[in-house]
């Protein structure tokens, strides 16, 4: 999630930093923040995250820019760190105007999935520092930020399709006002954004992002920038996405689902088992009005 916050003077320079160390492995220069309380493993996680980055993205890094990782450990925490910026879904923050990333993050917390956090936020970085001050759509932010973390996972594209079976699927041009949203329209905005960056990303004739993203910023304006790298309008783009993703996301992955197996089959052994109630009480019923 990306966010971009009013910070006073004083923040800016007087900031108490604990534990400072630069990055010894990447190219991305790092200032660590976790309030003193030395987490075990914090450090590598995070470098983790910037391998993990640079896998998926290999770019240079301008060793000015130095990125501050700050840690909250309570969600009041976060919310001070955010300025209130965050909904109560969010566990993590990327300010591109500070170089900075807040994470709300436990002792314990060392899982891929808190690997996937960070290069998210980095991914917000990294984009907005690139483009400078063109105005992004919010789907491409995010669709970026979560394809650079990795690969779309079976709960993303279960609860898309889903959607796209229902007909309530949201248009990507107006995912903007996501941050306003509940947690369950939110995990759809993300799911739809991750799944057309991917979308994009097939139709790249290497698979990456970078040409486009140099072309943006070139062009000083997206949606310029996107004409110019993909030969189509956004809005062409916009219709494709529309056929693919009703293409894509249908009944065959709901039914990969084991969640949504587990319920159809349980539906089934109800509706088999009532079926069966109703022939014993049928039969019983006529047997005793053959003995009447």
């Amino acid at each position: 999630m990306e966010i971009r916050f009013r910070t006073k003077i004083w923040e800016r320079v007087a900031l108490p930093i604990l534990l400072i160390a630069f990055s010894a492995m990447g190219t991305v220069p790092l200032l660590f923040d976790d309030g003193g309380r030395n987490i075990a493993g914090f450090e590598s996680l995070v470098r983790a995250a910037v391998d993990s980055f640079e896998s998926r993205l290999p770019v240079e890094w301008d060793s000015a820019d130095t990125i501050r990782i700050a840690v909250a450990f309570s969600r009041d925490e976060f919310e001070r760190k955010t300025h209130g910026a965050i909904p109560d879904w969010g566990i993590g923050a990327a300010n591109p105007d500070r170089q900075e990333i807040v994470l709300l993050i436990s002792d314990r917390s060392s899982s891929p999935k808190s690997i996937e956090l960070v290069t998210h936020e980095l991914g917000h970085i990294f984009l907005h520092n690139a483009v400078g001050d063109v105005a992004i759509p919010r789907w491409f932010d995010e669709g970026f930020a979560q394809w650079v973390s990795g690969t779309m996972d079976f709960r993303q594209s279960s609860r898309l399709a889903m959607a796209v079976i229902l007909g309530r699927t949201i248009p990507l041009s107006s995912l903007g006002d996501v941050n306003n949203w509940d947690a369950d329209r939110a995990e759809l905005a993300y799911a739809e954004s991750r799944a057309a960056f991917n979308f994009l990303m097939r139709m790249s004739p290497n698979g990456s992002p970078v040409a486009l993203i140099r072309s943006i910023a070139e062009a000083g304006d997206f949606e310029d920038g996107f004409s110019n790298a993909t030969g189509m309008t956004i809005y062409r783009f916009y219709r494709m996405w529309s056929i693919e993703s009703a293409r894509e996301y249908n009944y065959t992955l709901l039914l990969a689902d084991w969640r949504i197996m587990f319920s159809l089959l349980t539906l089934l052994f109800v509706v088999l088992g009532a079926i069966k109630l109703v022939r014993n009480k049928l039969a019983k019923s006529r047997a005793e009005d053959e003995e009447d």
